[in-house]
């Protein structure tokens, strides 16, 4: 049974979310985190991993965060901290709803990174981060690689250009000046080399919007965290040709998925 509730973030912020209990009361409760212009759901991603938790008696809560969902705030206020704190309100109502006290946090693309800084500085307790095809380094993923940086400030026409409009859009994506300032303080690099529990990158060597060998030069920043490739998979772990991801091979690297983080998962529940 799936449970749809409402909740606000730190600054009054109104968020929804989708509860899908385990059959019995546990400890744990999975979080999930997703990417941007992306929803809860992520395109039957999180959906489908949350009912097979669901069907192995083990609660979840996923959530749109800002500017996404029942939030229609638009996308150039978006913030990565605004982010970080409605992760944090979606925890202590995940923990809420499943009467749980400890977390597993699953972060996807642009929710990755953000996740392990979330879980690095929150004072709930985390037992495990899980960052699928993350966004890891956020000053390079939205400036860095379109050429947008100077000696580490923002070249002359990206300032103009934010002068004139408000905010720089890159990869189709609307950035305010508030985010802008962001980027080079609420990290992934930082959360990473901060995280005090295992966590586990798992990513696709095939990904077009987040290239796999970040993710193999970022896992070396903490030896906790270790990174399994899913062979020939683009982003979202989808097979050649299925950006929405509904062709029965894609489905299959899913269900691959969902076994390697539920087994990462019971292996880090056990431990604490």
């Amino acid at each position: 049974m799936k449970n749809e509730k409402t909740f606000t973030s730190y600054d009054g912020t109104l968020l929804g979310g989708t509860f899908s209990p385990g059959n019995d009361p546990t400890d744990d409760v999975i979080l999930f985190v997703h990417g941007i212009t992306s929803s809860r759901d992520e395109l039957g991603l999180f959906s489908g991993f949350a009912d097979h938790l669901a069907e192995n008696n083990v609660s979840s809560f996923r959530f749109d965060y800002r500017c996404h969902g029942v939030n229609k705030q638009p996308m150039q206020q978006l913030t990565l901290s605004g982010i970080v704190n409605d992760i944090e309100a979606a925890a202590i109502k995940a923990l809420q709803l499943s009467e749980g006290r400890r977390i597993h946090i699953i972060g996807m693309s642009f929710g990755g990174g953000l996740s392990a800084f979330w879980a690095a500085n929150t004072k709930q307790t985390v037992v495990s981060v899980v960052m699928c095809a993350p966004v890891i380094d956020y000053e390079e993923d939205i400036l860095g690689q379109f050429g947008l940086l100077t000696d580490k400030t923002l070249d002359k026409s990206a300032q103009r250009h934010l002068t004139e409009k408000g905010f720089l859009e890159t990869g189709g994506i609307r950035y305010g000046r508030a985010l802008l300032n962001e980027v080079r303080y609420i990290s992934g690099v930082k959360g990473l080399q901060d995280l005090d529990c295992e966590s586990l990158i798992v990513h696709g060597d095939a990904d077009s919007i987040v290239p796999y060998s970040s993710s193999q030069r970022f896992v070396k920043l903490n030896e906790r965290c270790r990174l399994v490739n899913i062979p020939g998979t683009d982003h979202g772990f989808g097979v050649a040709n299925d950006e929405d991801l509904t062709s029965p091979e894609t489905k299959a690297k899913h269900l691959e998925v969902f076994r390697i983080v539920s087994e990462f998962i019971e292996r880090t529940s056990k431990q604490k």
